[in-house]
């Protein structure tokens, strides 16, 4: 059988930033994380004796072939994908792993957090290994942060694996705990049809982001550890909000997400970003960057019957707009039908 994980990008409206450290285990830190329908998906099913270890990307077209996962090397070609591998299969041979996602690479969606969880889900699966939804979340970011030696938190994991909206808290020395907002129908529903989440076009690049940050926060005096406390407030604030159906409080904290986002480090902000909130300023009540920012998404809260005009403007400035709707489910696996031998030989014929 092939067994397939499906796991949520997400939005991070407040706090982004809060969950990295070092500030989250000086500090403690705060995030509201709204797990998205744009999905990554990873696929895992044992192949005939000799086939050798398969590992195929369909958005990048690029994949690699070995004898077993001991042969595997990190080199540039989807080393992403061969950690999870490597990780969770040292010892196996003779499988596939195929992966696909419905957001583009780098953009700020955690699209590269979605893509771990979906791995973590697929393999645990298929090692009958019983794991709860944190767990899946606190490995998949266990690989991405120590194996691949990638900068960040774990709020895209935590986004994920969970599913839904939801106050992930960072607690001062180490720990933290993901707890879902008791949001109303009526609260959802308002944030579902007047939202939209655009792709600016541009790419950033979270790693060197995450690095500028860290360079910042280590000055006498830093603005970057002031950003951060005003990111952490405006999170605590927000869950408040949501929780208590107030949507003019959420969009004071959207915006104050905004600007402390872009105080972080001059990094995260760009010339794109601002030219964007800028055109669509007069449309929407709160706006801010996905991510680490630098580029990719902005999410923005539009008044109500002028989604049309934002998405013009987007379309306009080079951008595309897609609509906002929660998962609520987080990460599923299920099992299908293996893939036919025409399909595995031409899989092997692109390897």
């Amino acid at each position: 059988m092939k067994i397939i994980a499906r796991a949520p990008c997400r939005v991070d409206p407040a706090g982004g930033g809060t969950d990295a450290p070092p500030y989250c285990v000086e500090y403690g830190g705060a995030v509201v994380n709204f797990s998205v329908s744009r999905h990554a998906f990873a696929s895992f099913e044992r192949l005939p004796k000799n086939s050798g270890v398969m590992i195929y990307s369909r958005d990048s077209k690029k994949g690699v072939r070995a004898a077993s996962v001991k042969e595997l090397k990190y080199d540039g070609q989807i080393d992403f994908l061969k950690a999870f591998v490597k990780r969770m299969l040292p010892d196996e041979k003779d499988f596939l792993v195929v992966t696909q996602s419905e957001v583009p690479e780098r953009t700020g969606l955690g699209g590269s957090g979605a893509m771990g969880v979906a791995m973590v889900g697929a393999i645990a699966r298929a090692l009958g290994r019983q794991m709860n939804k944190s767990q899946i979340a606190l490995l998949a970011n266990e690989i991405e942060r120590q194996d691949l030696g990638h900068g960040g938190g774990n709020q895209d994991s935590f986004g994920a694996a969970i599913g839904g909206i939801k106050l992930v808290t960072y607690h001062k020395g180490g720990g933290s705990d993901c707890r879902p907002l008791r949001v109303s129908r009526a609260t959802v529903g308002q944030l579902e049809r007047d939202s939209l989440m655009i792709y600016t076009g541009e790419v950033h690049l979270s790693g060197s982001i995450h690095a500028d940050i860290k360079k910042s926060y280590a000055l006498k005096n830093s603005p970057t550890i002031k950003a951060m406390n005003r990111l952490k407030s405006s999170a605590l604030k927000m869950a408040r909000a949501l929780e208590n159906g107030d949507l003019n409080a959420y969009d004071q904290c959207l915006n104050a997400a905004r600007q402390g986002h872009y105080d972080l480090h001059e990094s995260c902000d760009s010339s794109t970003l601002r030219n964007f909130f800028k055109k669509l300023t007069p449309h929407i009540r709160s706006g801010k960057t996905c991510g680490a920012g630098g580029g990719g998404f902005v999410f923005v809260h539009a008044k109500q019957s002028h989604q049309s005009e934002c998405i013009r403007i987007a379309e306009e400035l080079g951008g595309q707009a897609y609509s906002f709707k929660l998962d609520d489910l987080g990460v599923i696996v299920w099992e299908e039908a293996p893939s036919t031998a025409a399909e595995i030989k031409a899989i092997r014929a692109i390897l």
